[in-house]
């Protein structure tokens, strides 16, 4: 298929698609309807935008190399937060048909149907991890190959499908156990990380900390993500891929622990 590239960002393996834009023109046209004082942070158009009471995260099109080539592993991702902490988020599969949503407290849903983790005992031996790499061009991927091939030599297989949003998802529907990467943007887990945490899974950093949602290397937004269907699953893949953070802290967005919703 012929791509149809908009603009390239960090490089050439790193672009947005017209149809990112016009996705995101549309969201935020109806965010500022309803909403016309809150603050958007935006992939495509306002990526910096982010210490306000009242913000909006959006990704129009996670997985745009996907879409882009005809793949079907995108969505569509909001996350509302309100001082800092994601209170509501909604993720959207539109090949599958598949809404996921939650409410800080009020449980996680796919489809309106509530999401709860079913296998709390289920190893990381017995399960399928996904993850997925930096576009960051001249990287050095050894770190990421060796982390790699750590866990496929634990876990039952380790897929890389290429829309974080997605993946994690995925965790809080019981498809994978866990999911981690590094390098990522705040629009790429702040919605699905909640939805993990509501249907009872864990997210925090590759260190086991408390995700920080905002965290920089300089002026750049860098996270680095794990999100775990039980605890033991979660400590496992901490002991495989942990290592000293290099994002700068700013403030933890989420608990490491699931959400009581009771």
């Amino acid at each position: 298929n012929d791509v149809d590239i908009a603009r390239t960002k960090s490089g050439a393996k790193d672009y947005a698609t017209h149809q990112d834009q016009e996705s995101e023109r549309i969201i935020l046209q109806e965010i500022e309807k309803r909403f016309p004082s809150d603050v958007v942070l935006a992939e495509e158009s306002r990526p910096t935008h982010h210490d306000a009471e009242r913000l909006w995260i959006v990704d129009p099109l996670d997985g745009t190399r996907n879409y882009a080539n005809g793949l079907t592993h995108f969505a569509v991702s909001i996350a509302f937060c309100h001082a800092g902490l994601v209170e509501a988020a909604a993720v959207y599969v539109p090949c599958d048909g598949e809404m996921f949503h939650a409410i800080r407290r009020h449980g996680a849903h796919l489809n309106g149907a509530p999401l709860q983790m079913q296998t709390p005992s289920k190893s990381l031996e017995a399960s399928l991890v996904a993850t997925g790499f930096s576009y960051d061009q001249g990287a050095d991927l050894h770190p990421h190959i060796e982390v790699f091939e750590q866990v496929m030599n634990v876990a039952t297989d380790v897929l890389r499908f290429g829309s974080a949003a997605t993946d994690i998802c995925y965790v809080a529907a019981g498809r994978f156990g866990a999911y981690y990467e590094s390098g990522l943007k705040p629009w790429d887990v702040a919605a699905a990380a909640l939805i993990v945490q509501e249907a009872g899974g864990i997210v925090s950093d590759l260190s086991g900390a408390p995700l920080d949602l905002f965290a920089k290397r300089g002026t750049t937004f860098r996270l680095n993500a794990l999100a775990a269907k039980n605890a033991g699953i979660h400590s496992r893949l901490v002991e495989l891929v942990g290592r000293p953070q290099t994002a700068e802290p700013t403030r933890p967005s989420y608990p490491t622990s699931p959400i009581d919703n009771t």
